[in-house]
């Protein structure tokens, strides 16, 4: 409702005055009109008896002038004698001394004798009746429309009456309100055959109802007076009568003149009341001023704050809000200061306090020449070995080296760190032959021996540079192509490259495919061929490895080395695995059904075989074919996990799958393992028989490792051989089977089918290597390589 506090607090508060003047007001008021109207009710009480005593007063003056003029001999004698004028004369004279208004003798026949009345006039029913009672000697008689306060004086020897009476007129009321302190208004009232009063009045029914409620009441009361001349305090006493008129005393007191001596009060505390509230408004509007004040100017600096301006808030006084203002600043100060901490772990490597990838990567958003800059990925080469050798310690040691030397040839670029073992360095060049010659140039001095706590460490480092970025590639995207073009320098064994897009293709596109291979696996895209073997001893082809093919619908046909390394890398090995394996027993058992028992060879992935639940359906798949199934393995295969690996191997064996060490020499060749594979079979890589008939140290290491074998009980496999005379050659060397494409290309089963079945073909290989020296072939009889 108030967006202000100052106006909310005025408000509030000028409320809560008004609110209390008003209930003050109205109790005084209250008070006041209680006080004032029991007042009214004491004085009306009062001035009723007070008209009581000075009526009896003067009653008794006229009743005791009644009584003398009655016992006179004068009087008696005229009553006596029934003369008129002696009693008119008496009445006259006795009216002059008493200041009475209404005289008159009654004869004992009720006949009156007045001053002015004839004898024949005789007294009313009403009073007659009073003048018979001894006990009755005043009260109001009706004269025409006169009523008069009368007292009665019997003459003696039942002479008659002698009535004196003073009239109730306005003047005696009037008289009558004088003596009271109230201003007060007195009227007689008699009842008519329309009620009590003028009829015509607007208050006729209110008053008549008022006055027959008085008079019903035992004793007379004073009682408010509602009626539409205005409220009052009335009070109806009904008074004696001698001829049965009914007539009352109403004295009234006005409600408003009742209050009228309070008006200048009332209006004092209304005047101070208003000067009151205006003082009030003026003081809380100053007084929410130094509240709001010090608040808004806290609210302006918390805006502040929330933009990250630190302002210092300034408040001169000596009270909450001071120590408000000074908690405001001691928040803000460790804000600060946190914020500070926060953009240290943020932006800044916590080991070498060098700038992270988060920093770089806007340093490269905010770059003003994105055209010409280029990003260098600076890799410790074996960071794990040289940190296993000197410790975490030496190791942060090193790397903040290298990133002062960095620093040093590159003073005004930016140089981070984005992992444990690589630095980058953004830095302008000209082209890509200048941005690789600065790269080359670096080398010679980041590996340079650093002494580090009295240690000399030698360190190399490989170093892949991005081009600079395309408009709208994110800066993350930089980094990762310097981080891929360190990868690709260390693989093919340099020291600085750039960034080739063509060799690492597009990921997206690429991991795409493991999902069309999972469909291709259901809808037929996916088939097998079988490159066949050709054993010397035997001189006919035996065994055949599986090779896997993949038809894109749309891409076409899709390498294997690109689509088996990635389900490798992204889990989808297994099933491709299972599928072969699936397949080939199905295309054995085809073989089967042609009459050509052939031994059939799988690739096995180093990464399934530590996996037991393929090593379980492997077997299980196995169970079903109907001849021998080979798994070729590479040497390096069980180096990841050597003890879990050889156990799956033992399994393959017991359930009698034969086990085929692949591409041997390609890898890193270790004879231990060697020494402990449950192999029947080791096939030589290609790089080393293409050569044999012209490079004598390939024949030789063909040669001995053949030996090898044979001293190991394993039969050996040629791989690549495509030229008669390496053919030849290696029949010469008692090597067991050869596999390339002089025996065949990779071919369905049909076609191979059809290869086993050509003895001109199988002819031709005899021939072939019987033409070696020494050459004649031999049955291996050794149990292992059967």
């Amino acid at each position: 409702m108030f967006r202000h506090l100052r106006v909310k607090l005025t408000v509030l508060y000028a409320g809560l005055f008004c609110a209390a003047l008003l209930v003050i007001g109205a109790t005084a008021y209250a008070v006041i009109a209680g006080a004032t109207n029991q007042l009214a009710r004491e004085q009306l009480v009062s001035a009723g008896s007070v008209f009581n005593r000075t009526w009896a007063l003067r009653l008794d003056h006229l009743q005791d002038s009644a009584f003398n003029a009655a016992a006179s001999t004068d009087a008696i004698s005229a009553a006596q004698s029934r003369d008129d004028a002696a009693m008119r004369s008496l009445l006259l004279d006795l009216r002059r001394r008493t200041g009475a208004d209404l005289g008159f003798f009654v004869t004992a026949e009720g006949l009156i004798v007045g001053e002015h009345s004839d004898a024949s006039a005789s007294v009313s029913p009403g009073l007659q009746m009073a003048l018979n009672r001894d006990d009755t000697t005043r009260g109001i008689v009706r004269s025409g429309d006169m009523l008069y306060q009368t007292t009665i004086a019997q003459l003696p020897l039942n002479g008659g009456w002698l009535v004196l009476g003073a009239q109730l007129d306005n003047d005696g009321l009037a008289s009558l309100e004088e003596v009271t302190a109230l201003p007060i208004n007195a009227s007689i009232l008699a009842r008519a055959d329309q009620g009590w009063g003028d009829a015509a009045a607007a208050d006729f029914a209110a008053l008549n109802a008022f006055i027959d409620l008085s008079l019903a009441s035992a004793q007379p009361r004073a009682r408010e007076f509602e009626a539409p001349s205005g409220d009052s305090i009335a009070l109806a006493m009904p008074l004696p009568a001698l001829d049965g008129t009914r007539s009352v005393l109403l004295l009234r007191y006005s409600l408003s003149s009742a209050l009228s001596p309070y008006r200048t009060l009332f209006s004092s505390l209304f005047a101070i009341g208003l000067i009151g509230l205006l003082g009030l408004i003026i003081g809380t509007w100053f007084l929410a001023r130094g509240i709001t004040q010090p608040l808004s100017t806290l609210e302006e600096a918390a805006k502040h704050l929330r933009e990250g301006v630190y302002d210092t808030v300034k408040v001169r006084t000596n009270d909450e809000l001071s120590r408000l203002a000074e908690s405001f600043n001691a928040m803000t100060e460790a804000i600060k200061e946190r914020e500070r901490r926060i953009s240290q772990l943020a932006y800044y490597d916590a080991e070498t306090r060098l700038p992270n990838r988060v920093a770089v990567e806007r340093r490269l958003t905010a770059t003003t020449q994105p055209e010409r800059l280029y990003l260098a990925a600076i890799g410790v080469d074996r960071f794990a070995h040289v940190r296993g050798a000197i410790g975490y310690a030496l190791t942060g040691a090193m790397m903040r080296t290298l990133g002062a030397r960095l620093s040093h040839m590159a003073p005004n670029a930016p140089v981070a760190r984005l992992s444990s073992d690589v630095m980058c360095v953004a830095f302008l060049a000209n082209d890509e032959a200048d941005a690789k010659k600065r790269g080359e140039a670096w080398i010679a001095n980041l590996e340079e021996t650093m002494s580090l706590e009295g240690q000399n460490v030698d360190v190399n480092v490989s170093i892949g540079v991005a081009q600079p970025r395309p408009k709208g590639e994110p800066p993350a995207r930089m980094i990762e192509r310097a981080s891929i073009a360190l990868d690709q320098a260390r693989a093919a064994g340099q020291k600085v490259a750039l960034f080739d897009q063509g060799a690492y293709g597009d990921p997206a596109l690429n991991l795409s495919l493991m999902g069309d291979m999972r469909r291709a696996l259901e809808a037929g895209h996916i088939s097998l061929l079988h490159q066949p073997k050709y054993n010397f001893r035997s001189g006919r082809i035996e065994s055949a490895e599986v090779l896997v093919r993949w038809r894109h619908p749309s891409r076409g046909m899709i390498p294997p080395d690109l689509f088996v390394p990635m389900a490798e890398e992204t889990g989808h090995i297994r099933a491709l695995t299972e599928w072969v394996l699936h397949a080939a027993v199905a295309d054995q058992k085809k073989l089967s059904a042609a009459g050509w028992p052939l031994t059939l060879a799988v690739n096995i992935s180093a990464r399934l075989l530590s996996d037991p639940d393929f090593a379980t359906s492997a077997i299980a798949c196995v169970r079903e074919a109907p001849h021998a199934i080979a798994f070729e393995i590479t040497e390096t295969a069980v180096m990841d996990n050597p003890k879990q690996a050889l156990e799956h191997i033992e399994m393959f064996t017991a359930a009698g799958i034969k086990i085929s060490i692949d591409d041997y020499g390609s890898g890193v060749s270790s004879l231990a393992y060697l020494k402990q594979l449950p192999a029947h079979e080791l096939k030589i890589d290609k790089v080393f028989i293409q050569n044999i008939n012209t490079d004598q140290r390939d024949a030789l290491l063909v040669r001995s490792t053949i030996d090898l074998a044979h001293g190991l009980g394993m039969a050996v496999v040629a791989e690549g051989v495509e030229t008669p005379a390496v053919f030849a050659m290696l029949a010469s060397m008692r090597c067991d089977m050869a596999q390339g494409y002089i025996v065949s290309r990779p071919t369905t089963v049909e076609d191979l089918v059809a290869i086993l079945g050509d003895e001109r073909r199988m002819r031709f290989y005899q021939q072939t290597a019987a033409a070696a020296p020494g050459s004649a072939p031999t049955v291996v009889t050794d149990t292992k390589r059967a």
